[in-house]
């Protein structure tokens, strides 16, 4: 059976997904919102169209934006800790 959620076929013909070239041809922040609204589609949706399927893909999309917004954080806490180290540095010189 074709994979309808995860990595469908279609999304994935060539070497990178379609996905991640959004994310690098529109910027974090657009991908973000853009799997929240088709989140927010799939949910609309599930009971008159494709059930457990559009959940699954509905989940998905969230996981995606929490991935992305947890990455985020992360990144400016490494940040804030190289800038905290750095001015410690600099303090004991």
């Amino acid at each position: 059976m074709e994979e309808h959620v995860n990595h469908p076929k279609h999304y994935n013909e060539t070497s990178i997904e379609c996905i991640d070239a959004m994310e690098i041809a529109f910027g974090k922040q657009a991908v973000f919102d853009f799997c929240r609204c088709n989140a927010f589609k799939y949910l609309w949706r599930y009971k008159n169209k494709n059930g457990l399927e559009d959940l699954d893909k509905a989940n998905w999309y969230l996981t995606k934006a929490l991935t992305i917004k947890k990455n985020e954080e992360s990144i400016h806490t490494m940040i804030k800790l190289h800038d905290k180290y750095k001015k410690e540095v600099i303090d004991e010189e």
